[in-house]
C-alpha cells in the first residue's frame, strides 16, 4: 500500500505522518527526514525530502517557488524529463516496504504528476490518498504568525492550494479519505479509528496521543471568522467531503 499525505501548510499533516509512520507505514527515515523538528513542530515534520526536492523541482519549471507563498499558482504543471528521477524513487521505496508513502505540502500542487508515474507503474490501485485540512481562518493565522502573510493572502493562499490539490484528485481512479484537523484534535481516537479502517492496517492507539494537543483545538480556531467568495466555496466542499468520509 501507498499512502500520501495531502495537505496544505499548517495544516495538520506532520502529525497525521507521525501516527502513520509509527503504526508500521514508512513516511521515510531519519536520514531523509527533513527538516528536522523546529519550535513550530517540536515532535517533527515526518517530511521525505527526497519527495519534497522533486517537488519544487517539478514546481520550478513552472516558474513557482513554494516559498514565495504565492496565491497565484501556475495552471500548468508538468515534469518533463523529471519522471525518471521520480520513477527511480517510489521503486526504491516500494521495494523496501510493504506499506509506505510520503507527506509534503507540495504535492497539493504536484499530485497529478505522481499519479501519472503510479499509474505508469501500475501502482495506482494500491495507492490511498489521506486528505487532511485545517480551516482557511486558523491556517491564514498561523502564516501570518509563522511568515508574516497578511491574512487575506494567507486565506487565498489556503484556497488555491485545496483547490488545486481536489481538482487533481476528481478525475482520478484513486481513493481517498478527507477530514478535518479540528475533527482529529477533537475527537482523535474514533477518527483514527476510522482512518486506519480506510487503510485496512491495524493501529496502535497508543501513538496518537504522542502527536494530539488538545490546545490546539482551543487556541488555533478561528470559529467566529466567517469566510467569503472561494474560501466559502472551498470549506463548504471540504465538509462535504469529510462527511461523506466519515460515513464509511
Amino acid at each position: 500500500m501507498i499512502v500520501i499525505v495531502v495537505g496544505m501548510h499548517r495544516s495538520g499533516t506532520s502529525a497525521v505522518a507521525g501516527i502513520l509512520h509509527l503504526n508500521g507505514i514508512s513516511m521515510g527515515s531519519d536520514k531523509n527526514f527533513r527538516p528536522k523538528p523546529l519550535p513550530q513542530n517540536p515532535k517533527g515534520f515526518y517530511e521525505n525530502y527526497s519527495f519534497r526536492k522533486i517537488s519544487d523541482k517539478i514546481l520550478a519549471r513552472s516558474g513557482y517557488k513554494v516559498k514565495s507563498f504565492n496565491p497565484v499558482i501556475p495552471e500548468e504543471v508538468t515534469v518533463g524529463k523529471i519522471t525518471q528521477k521520480m520513477t527511480k524513487l517510489i521503486h526504491l521505496n516500494e521495494s523496501a516496504h510493504g506499506k509506505w508513502g510520503w507527506k509534503d505540502p507540495r504535492v497539493c500542487l504536484t499530485l497529478h504528476c505522481w499519479l501519472d508515474v503510479l499509474e505508469s507503474m501500475v501502482l495506482l490501485d494500491k495507492t490511498k490518498i489521506v486528505f487532511v485540512s485545517w480551516n482557511g481562518a486558523s491556517v491564514a493565522l498561523s502564516l501570518t504568525r509563522r511568515n508574516g502573510l497578511s491574512t487575506e493572502v494567507g486565506l487565498r493562499l489556503w484556497s488555491a492550494y485545496n483547490r488545486r490539490a481536489l481538482d487533481l484528485i476528481k478525475p482520478r481512479a484513486v481513493r481517498a479519505f478527507h477530514f478535518a484537523y479540528e475533527t482529529l484534535l477533537a475527537e482523535p481516537e474514533s477518527l483514527c479509528r476510522k482512518l486506519f479502517q480506510f487503510l485496512e492496517t491495524d493501529l496502535d492507539s497508543s501513538v496518537i496521543r504522542t502527536f494530539i494537543d488538545h490546545d490546539l483545538n482551543r487556541s488555533g480556531r478561528q470559529d467566529g471568522e466567517s469566510l467569503t467568495g472561494e474560501a466559502a466555496e472551498v470549506t463548504e466542499l471540504l465538509t462535504k467531503l469529510e462527511a461523506e468520509s466519515l460515513a464509511l
